[in-house]
């Protein structure tokens, strides 16, 4: 091999064993808070409530808005010095149900279930106990609702998917075993998720042969904070 080649192999090893020796590779878990407001979402929800209303001699628990979201996020996370790369995995739900009697005296009863699904994928820029970053993702929106007579069962009714992105801000406190760290973020998506469907089953319900004739593409942007543990060495 040519001396030359062989100088530059070794000048390109040593970086790498350098780079390791300010490497970090750290599991993440924690808790994953939003606050949203999918407008689209609202608007199918008042839409039924009103009707409902006017068909009730009772209403005794109205379907309640989507406000907040709670859930899990986990992953990995790659360092180099002040530099990061995250892999994450996070799902966040709620739920609400509707309880009414109906002017034929008959009770009707409903609950729903809504969730956020998301991979991604993020880079990030540390400045002692500060930084930042901005992460690409992969989202599912689902709704569903149960199955009447059958426990521990859901029907789906939406299942939508699409890129989102994601800018957020790092406050982290490391520690000899465990290093704590608070993610304030704000998330764009990338598409509108269709929710004409989530429309239908619900209002068809109280209205015979109900067709929904909505736009209903909901655009779903997100305020959340991520509070997260990282384990083993960190800078």
């Amino acid at each position: 091999m040519n001396p030359s080649a062989v100088l530059i192999l070794l000048f390109v090893l040593s970086l790498f064993k350098y780079d390791a020796l300010y490497s970090q590779l750290n599991l993440k878990v924690g808790y994953n808070g939003v606050k949203l407001n999918p407008k689209k979402t609202i608007e199918i929800i008042d839409k039924f409530n009103t009707t409902l209303l006017s068909q009730s001699t009772t209403l005794h628990d109205d379907l309640n808005k989507i406000k907040n979201m709670h859930g899990i996020e986990i992953g990995l996370r790659y360092r180099i010095r002040n530099i990061g790369f995250e892999l994450s995995w996070s799902s966040i739900s709620t739920k609400n149900d509707v309880y009414a009697t109906l002017s034929n005296d008959q009770l009707f009863q409903d609950k729903w279930y809504y969730s956020l699904t998301e991979y991604s994928l993020g880079v990030e820029n540390y400045f002692g106990k500060l930084g930042y970053g901005a992460a690409l993702g992969y989202q599912t929106y689902r709704i569903k609702t149960d199955i009447t007579g059958v426990q521990r069962k859901k029907s789906p009714v939406v299942t939508e998917s699409g890129a989102t992105s994601k800018f957020y801000l790092i406050f982290q406190f490391p520690g000899d075993l465990v290093g704590i760290a608070f993610k304030p973020y704000f998330q764009i998506p990338l598409g509108k998720y269709n929710i004409s469907s989530f429309d239908q089953t619900l209002n068809e319900q109280i209205q015979e042969g109900y067709q929904s004739t909505g736009n209903y593409d909901e655009d779903m942007q997100l305020f959340g904070i991520s509070i997260l543990l990282y384990n083993g060495r960190q800078n």
